[in-house]
């Protein structure tokens, strides 16, 4: 079964001060926006350019309000949040990273500052306060206000590795090579730093890469074998049994646009597509 919808975007949901939701399958047009943007890629990577500039390559970018830009989801997905310019995170952002510049390279890796688990399920079937809560702590991290994670960089390197390669490519052997531990206690390290297991952490991994594929146009059938599972019916029992959604409810639930509105007042949101 493929989406048969190009782009492909889940639903939209909106704040008094920021909105988001996940988007692939498109190069936009030239265009902008009257917010701040914060593109996060939570597969591989995405491209980008600025209006009469060569594309780029990136994994995450803060792109200020009112300039004209044009992104590839490159075949992968991200998450999209719109920020309002005038917030406190936004404001935050610009005066430490952005000065005159128009764009930010982020250093810091998404998947090392918010809960795995909690990312997957915003994935799949969003509860609007999780996102929201996982929305603020992305955006008190890129502001510098959120420094009290636990910092190992020998985990911080095993989960840009997890949450960047192919599923088939990636074992717990090669892992402890990787940062010279055994295989026991990098398991223990990991538990120790994250507060999850690396097996569950192995696992929400290939899940979100199945379901990225499928965002991407890929049958579930494709989806799951290239993210390491037996068959559909595999990836489908897992994702039941962990989630409590399948794959085809997952593409059922996103068939159509939905827009929804969590505070009143929302962020007053426009975008403008540049016709030079």
């Amino acid at each position: 079964m493929k989406h048969g919808r190009s782009p492909y975007t889940t639903t939209f949901y909106m704040w008094h001060d920021a909105s988001a939701f996940l988007f692939s399958s498109n190069v936009t047009s030239l265009h902008c926006h009257n917010t701040m943007q914060v593109i996060l890629d939570i597969q591989n990577n995405f491209r980008f350019r600025l209006k009469n500039e060569r594309w780029k390559t990136y994994k995450s970018l803060v792109i200020k309000e009112n300039i004209i830009h044009q992104l590839d989801t490159n075949n992968s997905v991200q998450l999209i949040i719109y920020l309002g310019a005038e917030t406190n995170n936004a404001k935050a952002i610009k005066a430490s990273y952005m000065n005159d510049s128009a764009v930010y390279q982020p250093g810091e890796n998404i998947f090392h500052f918010i809960n795995a688990a909690q990312l997957q399920q915003a994935l799949l079937k969003p509860d609007i306060l999780m996102l929201k809560t996982l929305i603020d702590k992305i955006l008190a991290t890129l502001a510098g206000q959120n420094n009290n994670a636990k910092a190992d960089e020998r985990i911080k390197i095993i989960e840009q590795v997890i949450s960047t390669s192919d599923p088939a490519d990636i074992s717990i052997q090669w892992l402890a090579q990787m940062v010279f531990l055994s295989e026991s206690r990098l398991r223990a390290l990991f538990k120790e730093v994250t507060g999850i297991s690396l097996y569950n952490y192995f696992l929400w991994n290939k899940i979100r890469y199945a379901i990225n594929q499928i965002m991407a146009g890929a049958t579930i059938k494709d989806a799951a074998i290239t993210a390491g599972f037996t068959d559909s019916s595999h990836l489908h029992k897992v994702m039941v049994q962990m989630f409590g959604i399948s794959p085809s409810q997952f593409i059922n639930d996103n068939k159509t646009r939905h827009t929804v509105v969590c505070t009143e007042p929302a962020l007053h949101f426009e975008t403008t597509y540049d016709m030079s």
